[in-house]
């Protein structure tokens, strides 16, 4: 694939990935996509008495599960591997959130290596 190509692809997808992360957290957050975009990982903890970052594994797992049985297979079952894919990359995000909103409240130092 050309340079100008992948660029063109990259865009498009991510821009599918963010608008699709828009889309589930209304419904997830269950209407409080507005106030709190980790309300679904909190809620979810509370249920079954855990954390909000293990309850982002969890639900992260499955995508990855999908991703190493597409390696091995090379097959798409229940949806398609592109979709997994933003998936993915949008729990890392909520998982970016997480780990920054744990620091803003316990006050620990902020890793600066990954902000510009």
């Amino acid at each position: 694939m050309k340079a100008e190509d992948y660029k063109i692809m990259r865009d498009e997808f991510l821009k599918a990935t963010l608008e699709l992360s828009d889309n589930k957290r209304i419904e997830y957050t269950e209407g409080n996509h507005m106030d709190n975009v980790l309300w679904n990982f909190e809620n979810s903890a509370k249920d079954v008495n855990s954390t909000p970052m293990k309850v982002l594994i969890i639900f992260l797992n499955k995508h990855l599960s999908s991703l190493k049985s597409y390696f091995r297979t090379g097959k798409e079952f229940s949806e398609s591997i592109e979709g997994r894919i933003m998936d993915i990359i949008n729990y890392l995000l909520l998982l970016v959130a997480m780990i920054r909103s744990e620091r803003e409240q316990s006050d620990l130092p902020e890793d600066r290596s990954i902000r510009r």
